[in-house]
């Protein structure tokens, strides 16, 4: 041990010269050995295949080398928007200085990524696919506006299967997994308060900045099925304080007739009765986006015989109310006509039918992709071309074509698409030598898991830093030099277990990723916590 803190303190010298922090370069094995259980653990708690996440943070973050990724943990380069009340940081990109999210660690950066998708109604119907269908949700990703870039699609699917990312999508989870994962969900449902009776039918009131895909997979059941259930159409939103059945409405309601108030309209009495609305609409003679007069008599169970009376000026839901016949006035056939708001049970159908997105509506943050999209694209080879030619005209390493294309050499034929990604200008895919250089502490880090980053034991980290403690601070600046050993290996002392160490969990974190980004087992975990049960926000936990 005198022998290798000798040679650290040598180090040691050579490292406070540095002027900038040197980490090493993860390779792309690196990235998704470091990074697909996150994946995994998103596509449980989401329904997004973790092929598409980590081909996507791939992509995205250059192997999680970018400025972005390694300062400020976003790997998906997500934007601040005027909602985001977290740390941020700036970055050139498709303006000067612009401001993006920054994240206490990668998990938060993955959970934001399915948050977003999640939050936003154009993605709704994709968390109806299967978790193990890929190319749906590269399609329906771009058909919902993720990326203008027309090849988005493609450029995903060849990148997942040229590197075999679907077998993540294959992993199951152990019981105890299971179990955390039932336990977390039954804790977000409570949150709803007791489901409320309207007419026999089971509801919950909405919450602020809920979605339909997050409400349905918190019940177990489709979105598409959660939009029946409401009479809803593709493009409604939830709002807080919305009234969200969970089951199919009834055809008749616990009272006869009700009158038509101020500001209502036939939606809303369908809601308050829990009546579907196209019993409602039929037993009142009305079509869609007819609404009656103020004062008149709606008939919830019984055929009215007289004509109602029409308000002169509609009152229109904040979107298209849903009739599911398709021979009510104003439907549009799918046949005839693709687009529609019509809701199907085949989550395909959905996408298929969606209107495109209206880049002139884009909100700030739904163009964060949008304008990505020379992100990655496709390269035809011409004759005479060669891997070095074509890495020279757009400025990246032949290194990084290689890995993209998973090629095993620099052979190339005439007609074969390359993907090209600026973003990715080398795969750096020689293994990172041992560099003297420095780690910034990121709130929520421990020595122990900065010395698992590194592959260093935290008795090395704390001498070659002089720290007479486990003890360190947000921002403080730690010397990082892995040592190899004289056959090349890494050199790694063993800890003393003896050696207490403990953890503040973080809100939003769960037991299993607190396991993970410690490199510890459930089992463990929960021996040296009184078969703690569960992840609660603020509590400190012993790691080790």
């Amino acid at each position: 041990m005198r022998y290798i803190f000798n040679i650290l303190l040598c180090f040691w010298g050579l490292a406070a010269l540095a002027q900038d922090e040197v980490k090493p370069k993860l390779t792309v094995e690196q990235y998704i050995e470091k990074y697909s259980a996150l994946a995994v653990e998103e596509m449980y708690r989401s329904h997004i295949p973790a092929s598409i996440t980590l081909a996507q943070g791939i992509l995205e973050s250059g192997n999680g080398n970018s400025r972005l990724a390694t300062q400020a943990n976003n790997h998906f380069g997500i934007k601040c928007k005027t909602t985001w009340k977290g740390q941020t940081m700036y970055e050139d990109d498709d303006a000067p200085q612009e401001c993006f999210r920054k994240y206490d660690a990668a998990i938060d950066s993955y959970r934001d990524h399915s948050d977003f998708l999640m939050n936003n109604k154009r993605y709704a119907f994709l968390f109806d696919l299967d978790s193990k269908d890929y190319k749906g949700w590269a399609y329906g990703l771009k058909k919902a506006g993720y990326a203008t870039n027309p090849q988005y699609p493609e450029l995903l699917i060849t990148f997942i299967e040229k590197h075999g990312l679907h077998k993540y999508d294959e992993i199951k989870r152990s019981e105890e997994e299971e179990k955390e994962q039932a336990e977390e969900k039954a804790q977000i449902v409570k949150t709803y308060g007791k489901e409320i009776m309207i007419n026999g039918v089971p509801a919950i009131t909405a919450k602020a900045n809920e979605s339909f895909a997050q409400i349905a997979l918190n019940y177990d059941i489709k979105v598409y099925q959660l939009y029946k259930y409401n009479d809803l159409q593709k493009d409604d939103e939830c709002h807080e304080g919305d009234t969200i059945f969970l089951k199919n409405k009834k055809n008749k309601a616990e009272i006869e007739t009700c009158i038509f108030g101020k500001g209502d309209n036939t939606h809303k009495i369908s809601q308050r009765y829990a009546v579907k609305l196209e019993k409602i609409l039929s037993r009142n003679n009305l079509v869609l986006n007819q609404q009656p007069a103020v004062g008149q008599v709606i008939y919830l169970n019984s055929k009215r015989a007289d004509n109602i009376v029409i308000a002169d000026t509609a009152i229109q839901r904040d979107s298209v109310e849903i009739v599911k016949t398709e021979t009510a006035p104003n439907v549009i056939k799918v046949d005839t006509i693709i687009m529609n708001e019509t809701v199907y049970e085949d989550p395909k159908k959905n996408i298929e039918t969606m209107f495109p997105v209206n880049e002139n509506t884009l909100s700030y943050f739904d163009t964060l992709e949008e304008k990505k999209s020379e992100l990655s694209f496709f390269h035809t080879v011409q004759a005479g071309e060669t891997l070095y030619s074509i890495a020279k005209k757009y400025n990246v390493k032949v290194d990084a074509l290689q890995f993209l294309n998973a090629m095993k050499n620099n052979n190339i034929e005439v007609g074969q698409k390359l993907i090209i990604n600026p973003n990715l200008p080398s795969a750096d895919t020689k293994e990172p030598q041992p560099v003297p250089g420095y780690h910034i502490v990121r709130h929520g880090e421990t020595l122990f898991a900065i010395s698992k980053m590194y592959n260093i034991s935290v008795s090395d980290l704390k001498a070659i830093n002089t720290l007479i403690n486990n003890d360190i601070k947000i921002d403080q600046k730690l010397i990082i030099v892995p040592v190899k050993n004289n056959s090349g290996g890494e050199v790694k002392t063993p800890t003393s277990s003896a050696d207490a160490f403990y953890y503040t969990i973080e809100k939003g974190e769960t037991l299993f990723g607190i396991c993970r980004k410690f490199n510890v087992s459930i089992t463990d975990l929960r021996k040296l916590n009184n078969n703690l049960s569960q992840a609660k926000a603020g509590e400190k936990i012993r790691i080790r």
